[in-house]
């Protein structure tokens, strides 16, 4: 019993164990003058392979870590997060390559999946005042297909373009307990810029943003414009949306595919710029929807979407217990211009409406909210838009000042002062589901904790999944797991045993990985696909239906 009890006890501390052997403390700037992308990029093998494919980055809690040149993580799985324990989270600020005189296009060059979890990103060095003129267009960007992008608790600041881009197709976007901060920069961009996330034109298998708060912004908090690819699931959950000039709208999801779901979120003063047909440099993408109103202009909407059409699944659409606001300050702006009818706020295309039916007329409610604490509204920035001194409705920046443009506080500033509390008399404080508070709970102190940490995670054993969609035409997705690094070949076989098709031969990293099939050269029947990793053999049947 005792030898049991002992075993038992050691069993429960494998997990530990091995975490703590993938994990490296990455010392400051300050300690050593690395860089952090020189550390990560430089941990590697005398042959060039990474040192551990398992490794987690632990930043130091009040750290402060510099990076200069973009880290690509190129078939490999890039882990970073904050030391557990007290203190502010560690901040990495990109910072002026002395070589190139320029700040790096992005912080992660994204060719394997990321993992981030409670770090603050910013995309400038803010202590240097002057360089707000070199601010670089995003923080991380895919150029792999089928990458995933997992960030938790964590606050992006500062950004000219977007923060998070998907310039090639992805599997996955998460984003939980987060806040998105300053997007946009008319110090060495245009008005049109200014995205917390931007999926291009590109499909993406899922994505999810939930309990994030997004604040100060110059165009939408999603673009996903003329897409020739769809996102595929999306889910929008308990968010907060404040002060967002939205030039081009709000959430522009483009091609959407099996569902969205628009849940329990809080809009305030989310469309500065306001619904105005005659702005036709605003209007330029906002043709997604077909919508057209009385003037013959497009409709101008929070969520636009490319109405499902003929020869694809319809979407099945949830959306429910949303709220807007306008405050005050906004409200007296929309009635200066009120003979352009810029303050009429729609939140829903006709075509979401009409596939909600009689839910959507609960879909948004528009109530009174006052926020505890927060940065100083845009109507100075929405002011000089309008002048003909100003921008006179153009993307330029004439005669623009830092007294327009929205407050740039110290990214400590959303930590430590920032509150997006509202009154718990408005019917939002009860509104969302299961009487929750509308909007991101994290400022009501409820971070949403049903989020798996894949910086715990690697594979046991190897596996291989059955591929999705089966039957499928022409392409499916072919999924397996891999407890340790090495060759992996993937092939796919006739019922007569020949082989059709190699669709992997190569070195892979411990983890999940997932690979595309077009099977579009191929004629109609069953195949076999095979997964060999070492002594590992396995396989599996799908079939091709055309």
């Amino acid at each position: 019993m005792r030898i049991f009890v002992c075993v038992f006890a050691l069993l429960l501390l494998l997990p530990a164990v091995s975490r703590a052997q993938n994990e490296m403390i990455v010392p400051e700037f300050a300690e050593n003058s690395k860089y952090i992308n020189e550390i990560i990029v430089g941990d590697t093998t005398a042959t060039g392979a990474r040192l551990n494919p398992n490794r987690v980055y632990v930043l130091k809690r009040n750290g402060i870590y510099l990076l200069n040149t973009a880290i690509r993580n190129t078939g490999w799985t890039l882990r970073i997060k904050a030391a557990d324990g007290g203190g502010k989270i560690p901040a990495i600020y990109s910072y002026k390559n002395s070589t190139t005189g320029a700040y790096p296009q992005d912080q992660f060059d994204v060719r394997g999946n990321l993992w981030l979890k409670k770090i603050a990103m910013i995309g400038w060095a803010e202590f240097i005042p002057e360089d707000i003129s070199l601010m670089p267009p995003r923080m991380m960007n895919t150029n792999a297909t089928g990458c995933t992008i997992e960030i938790d608790s964590c606050i992006l600041s500062a950004t000219r373009a977007a923060t998070i881009q998907t310039s090639s197709a992805a599997h996955k976007v998460q984003v939980t307990n987060t806040l998105f901060a300053q997007s946009g920069n008319l110090w060495n961009t245009n008005i049109g810029n200014g995205r917390p996330v931007d999926f291009r034109n590109v499909t993406v298998d899922s994505v999810i943003m939930q309990n994030c708060t997004f604040i100060d912004g110059t165009d939408r908090i999603v673009r996903h414009y003329s897409s020739v690819g769809k996102l595929d699931v999306v889910i929008f959950d308990h968010n907060t949306i404040y002060n967002a000039l939205s030039m081009h709208g709000c959430l522009g999801l483009g091609w959407v595919g099996t569902k969205v779901q628009i849940t329990n979120n809080l809009f305030v003063d989310n469309f500065v710029l306001g619904n105005d047909s005659t702005d036709a440099v605003r209007l330029s993408e906002f043709g997604d929807t077909r919508e057209r109103g009385p003037s013959g202009a497009f409709r101008m909407t929070f969520v636009g979407t490319i109405p499902d059409s003929a020869g694809k699944s319809p979407t099945q659409w949830v959306v429910r217990k949303n709220f807007y606001s306008v405050t005050p300050a906004v409200q007296t702006w929309y009635d200066s211009k009120s003979s352009l009818g810029i303050g009429n706020l729609v939140p829903l295309t006709w075509h979401i409406n009409s596939r909600l039916g009689a839910d959507s007329a609960t879909a948004f409610t528009k109530e009174p909210i006052t926020f505890t604490k927060t940065t100083r509204n845009m109507v100075k920035f929405a002011t000089w838009y309008y002048d003909p001194a100003g921008a006179n409705k153009q993307k330029v920046n004439t005669n623009f000042s830092k007294d327009i443009e929205y407050y740039r506080p110290d990214w400590t500033y959303y930590i430590d002062t920032l509150d997006l509390r509202y009154q718990t008399t408005a019917k939002a404080y009860t509104g969302a589901d299961k009487g929750q508070p509308a909007g991101s709970l994290m400022w009501w102190g409820m971070p949403l904790t049903s989020v798996e940490d894949p910086m715990d995670f690697v594979p046991q054993a190897y596996s291989l999944n059955q591929n999705y969609p089966n039957p499928f035409n022409p392409n499916t997705k072919i999924s397996f797991s891999i407890p340790h690094s090495g060759r992996i070949t993937l092939r796919v076989f006739n019922l007569l045993g020949q082989e059709v098709r190699t669709l992997t031969d190569a070195q892979y990293t411990a983890g999940v990985h997932e690979i595309d099939f077009d099977a579009s050269s191929l004629s109609s029947g069953v195949y076999i696909y095979t997964l060999t990793a070492g002594d590992f053999v396995a396989s599996k049947k799908m079939t091709l239906i055309k």
